[in-house]
């Protein structure tokens, strides 16, 4: 095995690894082997990052979603006064 694809090998298992974990982190420095993903590994390398681009979508969608159950509750009045609030949440 050539060291050009045992180092992609190593790369494609650690970020499989990271999917199949979400929310495990990588390293920050990550250096990509050199050289073009070899052509046996070109079916697997696309395949992760199918997977990656449908993580990154799931994220903007679940951050989105956050982003509006924050501005909800910002137009929520607050009280100075320890008078009672009431909270329509069916309308």
């Amino acid at each position: 095995m050539t060291d050009n694809l045992t180092a992609w090998l190593a790369v494609l298992d650690r970020f499989e690894r990271a999917l199949d974990a979400a929310d495990e982190q990588l390293d920050e420095g990550f250096d990509a082997p050199p050289g073009p993903v070899p052509d046996e590994l070109r079916e697997r390398a696309e395949a992760v990052l199918g997977r990656q681009k449908m993580m990154v979508d799931s994220l903007a969608v679940s951050r989105a979603h956050v982003a509006r159950e924050l501005a909800a509750l910002r137009r929520v009045p607050t009280s100075a006064s320890d008078a009672p609030a009431y909270l329509d949440v069916q309308g």
